[in-house]
């Protein structure tokens, strides 16, 4: 109104036309006084005095500080994880973090998920409470986003954009708690409500409670492994091969046994052959000097000391069977 008030003052009094009075009243309230035009009558300079010293520029230096605080405080709460990233989309969403060591642990999931070249470019979001001052430093660095609200709230899953997302983790925020499971539960029957065509990893504390999670709208469930949480990003993109790694540490189900026999210039292939045929597990990898050496090429000539083959936890397989596999294969 005050521009408006100047312009029209400036035609009026002072004669000009619309764009040279437009022209005058910007320079003069800009600070900027180019000095090509300006008032020259009384009328016009008490105008411009008044519209332009005394008001405008100051009402422009507030406008300005406003936009400027603003933009701060839009930042902070980015920073705080308080405001909805809209345009997310095709992301992996992690809701809740391990109560121990949170940051650790993301940093270690986050590297892995980078590393694996199916998500290599893929956006990453938090939805947890564990943050309100911000994401720690690597984290930010990765470019990993984050939203502050309750998981166990069908509002906060549909801010963090679940129905849009590619790939969903729910973590148990207490690894050893079998009540966690319960809160997991729900988390997924309000997904149910919302619907998303994301593939949903679950971490179940109770084995028990398995079944009931693939029930509720889990893809895949995994224990809550935190050292490896490379186990989760298998889960992803690869879902089943999760068992095989947890079968590795349940009891009565498979485990990797060392037997000490020493060989020499064997043939990998035939020694995978000879094992699965004689009952002694599947090879897995040798040991010589040198050290371990897993998953040979087929072709390899293999010289050591040592197997390492994979074997159910209650097999009564034994170093004699074992020497008498690697002999056969020398035969």
């Amino acid at each position: 109104m005050l521009f408006i008030i100047h312009v029209v003052v400036m035609m009026v009094a002072e004669g000009y036309g619309l764009g040279d009075a437009i022209w005058l009243t910007i320079t003069t309230a800009t600070t900027v006084g180019y000095g090509d035009i300006s008032a020259d009558t009384p009328i016009g300079r008490t105008a411009t005095v008044l519209c332009m010293y005394v008001f405008g520029i100051f009402l422009l230096a507030q406008i300005a500080t406003d936009v400027f605080d603003y933009r701060a405080l839009q930042r902070d709460r980015r920073r705080r994880g308080q405001l909805e990233w809209k345009n997310m989309k095709d992301h992996l969403l992690v809701i809740n973090v391990p109560a121990e060591h949170p940051e650790a642990y993301l940093t270690r999931l986050v590297a892995d998920v980078r590393n694996t070249p199916e998500l290599a470019d893929i956006p990453v979001q938090l939805l947890t409470t564990s943050f309100p001052d911000g994401l720690p430093t690597p984290l930010v660095n990765e470019g990993v986003t984050h939203y502050t609200a309750l998981a166990e709230n069908t509002e906060s899953l549909r801010a963090a954009n679940v129905g849009a997302a590619r790939h969903i983790v729910i973590i148990a925020g207490e690894a050893n708690d079998p009540r966690t499971d319960a809160l997991t539960y729900d988390i997924l029957s309000r997904i149910d409500e919302i619907r998303t065509p994301a593939g949903i990893v679950v971490e179940a504390v109770d084995d028990g409670n398995r079944q009931r999670l693939l029930d509720a709208g889990a893809s895949t469930v995994v224990r809550p492994v935190r050292a490896y949480p490379e186990i989760v990003v298998r889960a992803m993109i690869e879902p089943g091969t999760e068992r095989v790694l947890e079968n590795l540490f349940t009891h009565e189900a498979d485990r990797l046994a060392r037997f000490d026999a020493e060989f020499a210039e064997l043939r990998w292939r035939d020694v995978v052959s000879q094992f699965m045929q004689g009952g002694a597990g599947l090879p897995m990898g040798y040991v010589d000097d040198d050290g371990v050496h897993t998953n040979p090429s087929p072709d390899t000539l293999c010289s050591g000391k040592g197997i390492i083959t994979l074997i159910k936890d209650a097999s009564d397989l034994t170093g004699e069977v074992v020497a008498d596999c690697l002999r056969k294969c020398a035969a």
